[in-house]
């Protein structure tokens, strides 16, 4: 702990060393679309469906959050303080570094073990998932992001390999100054001595040609559980440059490093109902493990992990329609991973490049068109060995595992008119399996072997456009999304050579608009089929994760949102979700499961948040977050029950001539709700739940000089 301190004074004195250099221009800040309110949509543009459209005329679901959503008051530890705004999209918290948040929409993702899985994760035009479809989140920090749109339902025919949608982010813009620096510090706790605190120091600026902006995260808890300490490291920097009026070149680095992420795991129902802050005796080191004779031992799960990322895109513009970018970036990370029985390492190494083509014409009856290239190829080296903890044993998978990913696009459209508009996208991809069995012998067969997966996914879309307040739409899309490298790997080495992608076909309707520029709202209905459906179940006797497909399975659902301007300064925002998810086609030793719920999704979901905040002074706002009880596993024999949650945040702004002071005050959970904010689908002895804190408070100083 001593050590640790040191590191945190040390963090801190650089923080505000950085804080303490002044801006060199005074110029006021420009009114940029990241701070645009959800209640003003008309107009706002996004980038997310591979063009620049207006976000209320493209023919599917996509949600925006601007900076003051994402950051103001906010502790920016998880993206649930976030996207839980955005309805279809549920983010359940695990309070688990080791693991991640779970992310699904529209129920992809929402039976992931670890990590991302089904929704295509993108920052500053850099992927975040990897060719294989896995996402880590690790170099993400809210702290630093200025902008997130989200796609909603099939994406394949936009990005590929992706069949719950894209999240994209975008870090805040650059400030109009050659140099503001600010330094944010946040402290929190659980109660029994268990505090987290979180600083970050930010600058950025402009000058001449050149505009930059750099961030330095570091966080450190002692966890809501047991045996959930974490630390993390982060730097991010973004760096522009515009040789002429017509171009730009952007380069983009970040590393992230976390030397401990303790795994708590999951609880019983009894267990965490009554102990919610406990963890299994598993997981412990084997110096805390208690002294039961009866007991196999203590393992201490966890893991370590390094990873950094670096990408260069540039922009040409040509004759005022024509854009032409190109984007290459390469990933190496690090991991050490001890689960129940096995130490697993990993050495990867990804890298891509993406070439794009784009006209605007600014008349005519095609709108647009935007066409490309993805390449991205993943290397990973995989060794497992059998370890208790405090011995590794024999090696038990020692692998090569490669993932190269071709996909072709193409996005166009025609415009009858100002009112009605036709949309067409189309993209093939072509992902290859291939694994390099090093432990193969005359005992052990080699397990070397190649998968290919291809799949054309196209998107057709038409809008029609009444009046700024009434854009009506209807859809059709195409999606594939493979299974990951972990997912695919054997227990026994070598690849599962039976587990086949998802497929999934959607169908959606829905209105949005926004009226006087005081109210915005959103209404879709999608039906969804898909088949191949890919299922996670714990094996009972080394509790890992092995993988099957499901057969086929029919995702109803409503998404509604609202944001409206009460009066100046007070904005009320809502969001539900109603999901009605069945097996139609899934037999198992248990028996026939058709019919039974998707677990892992609530039916019904709400938000609703009120805020005040109107220029330097008071800012408060107070959130409702209903979540409805699902099932747990495929038998729908377990569920978790449903809860509400207010959350209350309250800040105040104060400016002298050259530092704006920012305190604030941050109370989850407010009425001391007992609940599992998140879950493990298909966990064996019962062990799904994993618990949320109970009240909780957090209080935080920001700086920022003008």
């Amino acid at each position: 702990m001593g050590e640790r301190c040191t590191r945190v004074g040390v963090l801190a004195a650089a923080a505000l060393a950085l804080a303490a250099v002044p801006a060199t221009a005074q110029r006021p800040d420009s009114v940029a679309a990241d701070s645009v309110p959800a209640y003003r949509l008309e107009g706002i543009t996004v980038t997310v469906a591979r063009s620049q459209d207006d976000i209320n005329q493209l023919p599917f679901s996509v949600g925006l959050l601007g900076m003051a959503a994402i950051q103001r008051l906010q502790a920016t530890i998880s993206l649930d303080e976030s996207l839980r705004e955005i309805p279809g999209v549920f983010v359940a918290n695990r309070y688990n570094l080791a693991l991640g948040e779970r992310i699904s929409i529209r129920g992809f993702g929402a039976r992931s073990q670890f990590g991302v899985r089904g929704v295509r994760i993108i920052q500053d035009g850099i992927p975040l998932t990897m060719p294989d479809g896995q996402s880590q989140l690790s170099n993400l920090d809210l702290a630093a992001a200025g902008r997130i749109e989200v796609i909603r339902g099939p994406s394949s025919a936009l990005y590929g390999n992706a069949s719950g949608g894209v999240i994209k982010i975008r870090s805040q813009s650059s400030p109009p100054v050659a140099l503001r620096p600010e330094l944010w510090v946040l402290g929190g706790g659980y109660g029994n001595d268990r505090f987290y605190q979180k600083w970050d120091a930010k600058a950025g600026g402009q000058g001449g040609r050149f505009d930059y902006f750099g961030h330095f995260s570091y966080f450190d808890s002692q966890g809501y559980r047991t045996h959930s300490t974490a630390e993390h490291f982060l730097l991010n920097t973004r760096v522009r440059y515009r040789p002429d009026d017509r171009s730009e070149l952007t380069a983009v680095f970040n590393y992230a490093n976390t030397p401990v992420a303790q795994n708590p795991s999951t609880l019983t129902d009894t267990v965490a109902a009554i102990k919610p802050d406990t963890a299994r005796d598993i997981v412990l080191p084997p110096d805390q493990c208690p002294r039961d004779p009866g007991f196999a031992g203590c393992q201490g799960l966890g893991e370590s992990s390094r990873q950094g990322q670096l990408g260069l895109s540039y922009l040409r513009r040509l004759g005022g329609v024509h854009r032409i970018s190109v984007m290459g970036y390469g990933l190496g990370r690090k991991l050490e991973n001890q689960i129940p029985f096995t130490l697993i390492h990993l050495d990867r190494r990804v890298g891509g490049a993406r070439i794009e083509y784009a006209l605007a014409p600014k008349s005519g009856i095609v709108p647009g068109l935007t066409a490309g290239l993805d390449i991205d190829y993943q290397n990973d080296d995989r060794v497992e060995s059998a370890s208790d903890g405090e011995t590794v044993g024999q090696v038990q998978i020692d692998q090569n595992e490669n993932v190269t990913a071709l996909g072709l696009f193409a996005v166009t459209g025609l415009l009858f008119n100002p009112s009605l508009e036709l949309t067409a996208s189309a993209r093939y991809d072509r992902v290859r399996f291939d694994v390099e069995d090093h432990l193969a012998t005359l005992e052990d067969p080699d397990d070397s072997g190649t998968l290919i997966m291809d799949q054309l996914s196209p998107m057709i879309g038409l809008r029609y456009t009444g009046a700024p307040w009434l854009n009506i739409y209807g859809s059709v899309s195409r999606s594939f999304q493979t299974p990951t490298t972990t997912e695919l790997t054997d227990s026994l080495g070598g690849f599962n050579q039976n587990l086949q992608p998802e497929r999934a076909t959607n169908y959606e309707i829905g209105v949005k608009g926004t009226a006087a520029s005081r109210l915005s709202y959103s209404l879709a209905l999608f039906h969804m089929d898909i088949t191949d459906l890919i299922i996670g179940s714990e094996a009972p006797s080394t509790e890992r994760v092995y993988f099957e497909n499901a057969g086929s399975s029919t995702h109803n659902g409503v998404e509604a949102g609202l944001s409206a301007l009460l009066s100046n300064g007070l904005v009320f925002t809502a969001s539900y979700t109603f999901s009605n998810f069945f097996f139609d086609d899934f037999r198992t030793d248990e028996g026939d499961l058709g019919g039974n719920k998707l677990p892992g999704v609530p039916p019904n979901r709400l938000f609703a948040k009120l805020a005040y905040a109107r220029g330097l002074g008071l800012s408060t706002w107070a959130s409702l977050t209903a979540v409805d009880g699902y099932f747990v596993d495929n038998a729908n024999q377990s569920r978790n029950d449903g809860y509400v949650v207010v959350d209350l945040r309250i800040g105040y702004a104060a400016r002298t001539r050259r530092l704006e002071i920012v305190p604030l005050l941050g109370l989850n959970n407010l009425f001391d709700v007992r609940y599992n904010s998140s879950v493990v689908v298909n966990a064996i002895a019962g062990r799904y739940y994993e618990p949320a804190p109970g009240r909780n408070v957090y209080v935080g100083l920001r700086l920022s000089f003008q």
